[in-house]
């Protein structure tokens, strides 16, 4: 401890002078780029960060706005930069690219862009890049309350744009730096808001003060509180989105995220423990974080700050801003500096200021370009290896295609087909009907994803199971496969399946009410995804629909048509709208939605019930409150609330914890209560809740929501799984205690399962087989009633990701969704968050469905 107080404190006093007290222009330089000792190094004509925004940097919080407005006006001062708006996020602030480099690399940008795009080309030989410059991607504020980000990246560009040193002026000649100076600017401006509200002046370095302490949800989520970081494989955030495309247009050949950590740690850079490397990424892509760690260490070292390397975050699976990249041919670097969250803070290592943690980066960031530059010839080499050796990994894979697609549910394998797009994979239309693996896909409905191709690492990273990890210390989740997530039919064939054409765009969505005016209802098959979505379109309108709880079939404009349970029956009578108006409605719903509907002109089916049976229930129009705050899971609530909003277009109310007691609960149908804590909850609100679930209310909990539940017997007569009972303490060496620790940890990984396909909880899904996201250690006992059980874990269950043996014989033959009907009303437990990271649709439907059929769950009225 004496050491690091010795090695460090220093700097962070002489940051605590920089905060303390404005400074001309060129004493924050000096401060920021020690190495620039001439005051005359920097163009005056460029304004820094300082002169154009009016304060120190460091000595409060930017908002996004001034970020944006400092980017622009280092493009209306200098031709080096130009600044791209790529999109807008969800609260409609810009995302920008900033590219810097040499004037005369500006002018001819688009040729230097293709001619290095050759490097990704297996069949373009590594000449064909010429003397193009090297291509370094650095990304800033990726979780908005990690502080020093942002600034960093003003001061970074600052310094490559107005800095004279030929040293500069060499850099961006040999190469082209891309900015991603914001990449998530809502929660950036939600941590702004709170540290610049509750500042004092003088600072106040007590970790308890409220301006270190952000209420939830805090800044490090976007709008609908997803973790942007782990969004680069899934894509399910318009945040995302448009930074891959640049991503894809450009292949950097170094990219850097920028992050931070604890207060009482130093600064962490990569490489990573060798137990984190995916078998996939060949070993010379993770050696070339040796030699750049290099120069991170030398501009660290030239400030004397204390740092380390090699002991944690994983390095695997392609869902990270630092990762994504490694998947691509180029060096992916997390880098991690410890947090003031604020303006400065008390640590283990003496008072830690804003501008001592925004310095360590903007070193890091141009130590960086430093390092491409040098090593430009190897990482030219690097990326053409790579995608070169994809070609061979693929040849030895014994898998040849993977074909995907489900011709009664379009809006999945629409989706699905977008996400390859989107990565720039190799899809071709299926055009001949093909069974694999006892599953039949069809022409016309189905694709064939090629494994021989360049893409093979991400194609493998989407389809195949997580490749075998030791489990010695994990970051994160250990498996992130999106097609099992996504619940679509997809099957691994060991021969090669030649497809059609090469799909080079998204189809149109196809929306449509086939038939016409109907005589006697409309019908829509519940297994399209996009079902709920049109349901809820036409609930909005006033128009009552029914779900038929068991298969039928009728005779359409199409023929003869087979619907499953839990398919749509909106009939012609008894309806507001009457007619054209009716049709006119249902079209509009249909088109939004993209499903098909069906005129059906008699309510006599011709195999299964008819449309006037009791199997075909009248639907209540939900109203759902989603219960955020503090305790609560940030992540898990907002997929919820992102998957009302976005996905079935449905509004929700958002109530504190703390309301459950004090707002009348009778408007609302469903309460979903995601992971977290709810110690807080008092003994009114509990007893608040019990009354509107026993008058017919249906609560839905995840995770330790369901926990608590049980403990609080809101769920009477469900019972939770045992953990195992320590044995008799063994001797263990005390340095291994981390590693045991992490070892028996829950590492996010998918389980097999199986799903009552008949329960209403489950309609939709169309096999008995369901993936399922296990993120935590909560395991509940199948239910005493028989009926009530909807997903199991199998009792041997298939793990993609990482499991221990003890963990894994705890969670077998576990529940994993159950009902626990409570009067009039019900509790639904799942023990994971179904929604997971909002990319998990096979089970996100299972919420759906809690939220539109949660009062005809319950045994004794499904019997009706």
């Amino acid at each position: 401890m004496s050491f690091h107080r010795r090695a460090v404190l220093p700097l962070l006093l002489a940051a605590a002078t920089v905060l303390s007290s404005p400074l001309p222009a060129q004493a924050q330089s000096a401060y920021f780029f020690p190495q620039a000792t001439d005051a005359a190094a920097f163009d005056a004509a460029i304004p820094s960060p300082e002169q154009f925004l009016g304060y120190p940097i460091g000595s409060r919080y930017t908002r996004h706005d001034q970020l944006v407005a400092y980017f622009q006006e280092l493009a209306k001062h200098s031709d080096k930069i130009r600044v791209q708006e790529i999109g807008r996020s969800y609260e409609g602030r810009p995302l920008l690219i900033a590219t810097v480099t040499a004037a005369d690399n500006q002018a001819r940008i688009d040729r230097i862009r293709q001619q290095h795009a050759t490097l990704v080309d297996p069949a373009q030989p590594r000449s064909a890049a010429g003397d193009s410059p090297v291509v370094v991607w650095l990304g800033y504020s990726v979780h908005g309350n990690e502080t020093s980000s942002g600034e960093a990246a003003m001061l970074t560009a600052y310094y490559l744009v107005a800095n004279r040193s030929a040293e500069t002026q060499q850099w961006l000649q040999q190469s082209v730096v891309l900015f991603d100076p914001a990449q998530n600017p809502d929660g950036r401006d939600r941590a702004a808001n709170w540290h610049n509200a509750w500042a004092s002046d003088p600072a106040s370095s007590d970790p308890a003060d409220k301006e270190h302490v952000e209420p939830f949800p805090q800044g490090r989520t976007n709008h609908y509180f997803t973790d942007l970081n782990r969004d680069w494989l899934a894509l399910t955030q318009q945040d995302s989105r448009p930074k891959l495309a640049v991503f894809h247009q450009w292949y950097p050949n170094v990219q850097i995220d920028f992050h931070e950590m604890g207060k009482d740690s130093t600064y962490y850079f990569e490489p990573s423990p060798k137990s984190m490397h995916s078998p996939l990424i060949p070993a010379a892509s993770y050696e070339f974080n040796k030699t750049l760690a290099k120069y991170h260490a030398q501009s660290l070292d030239a400030l004397g700050s204390l740092y380390y390397t090699g002991e944690n975050y994983d390095n695997f699976s392609p869902v990270y801003g630092s990762t994504y990249p490694d998947f691509h041919g180029a060096v992916g670097v997390t880098v991690e500096q410890a947090s003031s969250r604020g303006r400065v803070q008390e640590s283990v290592n003496g008072l830690l200021t804003f501008p001592f943690t925004i310095r360590n980066q903007v070193a890091t960031g141009l130590g960086t370009v430093r390092g491409a530059v040098t090593e430009r010839s190897g990482l030219f080499d690097l990326q053409k290896d790579f995608f070169q050796s994809a070609l061979k990994q693929a040849a030895q894979q014994p898998v040849k295609s993977f074909v995907f697609g489900d011709a009664h549910d379009p809006a999945l394998t629409r989706r699905l087909l977008e996400l390859l797009l989107l990565h720039r994979i190799d899809v071709h239309a299926l055009d001949r009907s093909v069974t694999v693996d006892g599953q039949r896909f069809d022409a016309g409905s189905a694709y064939v994803v090629p494994v021989q191709q360049a893409q093979f690492r991400l194609v493998h990273s989407i389809f195949a199971e997580t490749p075998s990890i030791k489990g010695d210390v994990f970051y994160g989740s250990t498996s992130y496969a999106i097609a099992p997530a996504y619940g679509v039919a997809f099957a691994g064939s060991r021969s090669r399946i030649d497809g059609g054409t090469r799909v080079a765009e998204l189809p149109p969505v196809q929306g449509a009410v086939n038939g016409g005016q109907a005589g006697f209802a409309y019908a829509i098959d519940w297994r399209d995804y996009n079902a709920g979505r049109a349901l809820a379109a036409l609930q909005a309108k006033g128009l009552s629909a029914r779900a038929a709880f068991k298969p039928f079939s009728s005779a359409t404009a199409q023929g003869q048509v087979d619907f499953a349970a839990g398919s749509l029956v909106i009939p012609v009578a008894g309806q507001p709208l009457q007619g054209a108006a009716l049709l006119e409605a249902v079209t509009a719903a249909a088109r939004d939605a993209g499903v098909q509907v069906h005129a059906l002109s008699s309510g006599r089916s011709s195999e299964g019930i008819d449309l006037g049976s009791d199997g075909v229930k009248a639907l209540r129009k939900p109203a759902v409150a989603l219960v955020m705050g503090e305790g609560v899971t940030a992540t898990e609530i907002g997929s919820a609330w992102f998957l009302l909003d976005q996905q079935l277009h449905l509004p929700a109310s958002k109530l504190d914890p703390q309301q459950l007691g004090k707002v009348a609960l009778d408007r609302y149908t469903t309460i979903v209560l995601s992971g977290g804590t709810y110690t807080g909850i008092d003994a009114t609100a509990v007893a608040a809740l019990k009354r509107w679930v026993q008058a017919g209310g249906s609560l839905v909990t995840y995770g330790n929501a369901s926990k608590w539940a049980v403990e609080q017997k809101l769920a009477d007569g469900e019972s939770l799984g045992k953990d195992e009972e320590a044995s008799e303490a063994e001797r263990r060496a005390f340095g291994d205690q981390r590693d045991i620790a992490a070892i028996e940890r829950v590492s996010g990984n998918i389980l097999s399962a199986d799903v009552d396909t008949t329960h209403p909880l489950a309609f939709g899904v169309p096999r008995r087989q369901l993936a399922v996201n296990k993120e935590n250690a909560v395991t509940l006992q199948p239910s005493a009633n028989p009926f009530s059980t909807v997903v199991r874990i199998d009792a041997t269950p298939r793990v993609n990701g990482y499991l221990s043996e003890r963990n894994r014989a705890r969670v077998a033959g576990s529940a994993w969704l159950l009902v626990s009907p409570q009067g009039q009303g019900n509790v639904v437990l799942f023990a994971d968050d179904p929604a997971h990271r909002k990319y998990c649709h096979g089970t996100d439907r299972l919420l759906i469905n809690a939220i539109f059929f949660g009062n005809l769950v319950n045994p004794a009225k499904a019997r009706g």
